[in-house]
């Protein structure tokens, strides 16, 4: 790592006015937790796979003596003669279970607050769990370690875009903050940050409305979900997040269509996506130089990736397993998220740590066929739209023969747009599929933060 900070934005009265001090406390602190992040994560292979050791240990024993529920799983033996991959897999279930019977295993002696957290829900029920302060601190100080890591342009701006799902009126919140880098920005620039919310984007007036408010100031880093990019192309120009001086975008949530991966190229917009879950947090952060390879992030989680058996388009893919090193309010050891991926011991950019590939997110978001096969499924806003006018849609398999699509915002379809959609849809997914398409007035969400349009329920 090359300690040269003269391409930051340093502010002239950046430094502390204290006899024999360079930087005040509070972002002396920050700097120093990013620092350690660096170090770990692109140190000495072996070192940091010790350190890793030893926290696995001091999370398997403090797991033991709180919790009559993990003493069960992991036995009598010394927390260092215990090898990871010999501990059963967490499941959702147990999980559940977990946090049902026992609650947050940190105590108000420990010195450390919990809070209730939840998933977004995105593949079935929300499930509950416990975080402590040092969990947010962390996510905090990775987010903004990942800019120094590649070395991103803090004087940028911010835009955080999502879509509010509490019952209002339409229409955008608009909130600005002056930085987005705490209290680094006493001695560091940064952009404003900037965050917008909408309620839903159900036709070409509600998608200009936002891209008014988008262009008034430059973006910087875009943050948003790929399906409202998506929802954009409907109506819109994607030429205007280049005018608007967008520098990157890091799309959340769901995996990119390679339609999308060409229109940002084709604007010479870099695409930066991260790997995360609420449940653990930063698992890897996509290669600045290689598309599609995720680095591990190695100072919080440790990754497996076990039962390479499923097939998605010729590529044996298996499920991914982490280990929360930090996890000591609710335990995370060997959970299973759900997702599909490929595990390299390197990146061939050079880097030297465990690096994901293939990810093909939750296997909830592919078509599961009666063979055994699985297939990505993605289909575009801007595809449906030309077939039938709605707010919204969702999709879900619900046999390995059926596929359910609901058309939002609508009490009836025609006929002729029933037929269009049907044979859309089974173009995209194959012949053995039936297709019911439902018209209604509003989609049931259920407890689901996350809207995603596809989702397998076998």
């Amino acid at each position: 790592m090359n300690f040269d900070f003269s391409s930051y934005p340093l502010r002239n009265r950046g430094y502390s006015t204290r006899p024999m001090t360079i930087l005040d406390p509070e972002p002396k602190a920050v700097l120093g937790a990013v620092m350690e992040v660096a170090l770990i994560e692109t140190g000495n292979r072996s070192g940091r796979e010790h350190w890793q050791r030893t926290q696995l240990q001091n999370l398997i024993k403090h797991a033991v003596a709180r919790s009559a529920f993990w003493r069960s799983r992991l036995g009598g033996g010394k927390p260092s003669d215990i090898e990871l991959a010999s501990l059963p897999i967490l499941t959702r279930q147990d999980l559940r279970k977990q946090v049902a019977s026992e609650g947050s295993l940190l105590q108000t002696s420990d010195g450390l607050a919990t809070k209730v957290h939840a998933t977004s829900g995105s593949s079935g029920i929300p499930v509950s769990f416990h975080v402590s302060q040092f969990n947010a601190q962390y996510n905090e100080i990775r987010s903004l370690a990942q800019h120094f890591l590649q070395g991103q342009d803090l004087s940028l701006n911010r835009t955080r875009v999502s879509q509010a799902y509490a019952s209002r009126k339409g229409g955008l919140v608009v909130a600005r903050d002056p930085c987005w880098i705490g209290t680094l920005a006493s001695v560091i620039k940064s952009g404003t940050n900037k965050r917008v919310q909408y309620l839903a984007l159900s036709d070409k007036a509600a998608c200009l409305k936002l891209v008014e408010e988008l262009k008034k100031d430059e973006i910087g880093y875009l943050v948003c979900n790929p399906r409202l990019i998506d929802t954009l192309l409907c109506w819109i120009d994607l030429g205007f997040l280049k005018d608007a001086r967008t520098a990157m975008w890091c799309p959340l949530g769901e995996s990119i269509d390679r339609h999308l991966i060409d229109a940002f190229a084709d604007l010479a917009i870099p695409i930066r996506a991260n790997y995360s879950s609420e449940e653990v947090g930063l698992i890897a952060a996509e290669c600045d130089k290689l598309s599609g390879y995720y680095h591990v992030a190695t100072s919080n989680v440790m990754v497996e990736v076990v039962d390479r058996t499923h097939d998605v388009d010729g590529v044996k893919l298996g499920t991914v397993l982490v280990t929360h090193l930090h996890s000591y309010a609710t335990p995370f050891i060997r959970y299973d998220l759900g997702d599909l991926a490929c595990l390299r011991d390197e990146c061939p950019c050079g880097h030297d740590g465990p690096t994901i590939h293939n990810l093909q997110g939750r296997a909830s978001r592919v078509l599961k066929h009666q063979d055994g096969r699985l297939s990505p499924f993605y289909v575009r806003s801007k595809d449906l739209a030309a077939l039938a006018d709605f707010a919204e849609f969702r999709i879900r398999q619900t046999a390995f023969d059926k596929i359910v699509i609901e058309i939002g915002g609508r009490s009836e379809l025609r006929a002729d747009e029933i037929a269009a959609i049907s044979a859309y849809l089974k173009e995209r997914a194959g012949g053995e599929f039936g297709i019911e398409v439902r018209a209604c007035s509003q989609i049931d969400w259920g407890q689901s933060r996350k809207r995603p349009g596809f989702r397998c329920e076998i």
